[in-house]
């Protein structure tokens, strides 16, 4: 077998366990709760009346959904006071804030799939680095 093919059915392999992590075990899923619950606990904290915060489930994706009845000083703040987009971006591993549901998402196990892709060919990179063969030169 040839190292192009043992490559490719490693790359194969990694991008597999990282599908079966997001979707069949559930940690995609998990993931998208857990950044909604700290997300409506930075908007309840900024206690404005009526604003909802929902993440985006179709495709999952780190997006906060935000709706209600606020004003531009609300949602965005002034200064060094944050504004409740500020709030929400705080949470670690959101990546953006919608007030209505705009532009292009970048679903979840895109980026799954995109991380495990690459670090699977930074340890292939370091493998030959350090593994490979070296031409030897002389009789020693």
């Amino acid at each position: 077998m040839s190292r192009v093919v043992k490559i490719l059915i490693g790359l194969a392999l990694a991008l597999l366990a990282g599908w079966i992590s997001h979707g069949p075990l559930g940690r995609g899923a998990a993931y998208i709760d857990r950044l909604e619950a700290d997300a409506r606990t930075q908007v309840t904290r900024a206690e404005v009346p009526g604003v909802r915060v929902a993440m985006s489930r179709q495709p999952l994706a780190r997006v906060a959904l935000m709706s209600g009845t606020a004003n531009d000083f609300q949602r965005n703040g002034m200064g060094s006071l944050p504004g409740l987009d500020g709030r929400v971006l705080l949470v670690p591993g959101m990546s953006r804030v919608d007030w209505e549901r705009e532009g292009r998402l970048v679903p979840l196990l895109a980026e799954t799939l995109g991380l495990t892709g690459l670090a699977f060919l930074i340890g292939l990179g370091l493998g030959w680095l350090i593994f490979r063969r070296r031409k030897r030169e002389g009789f020693l």
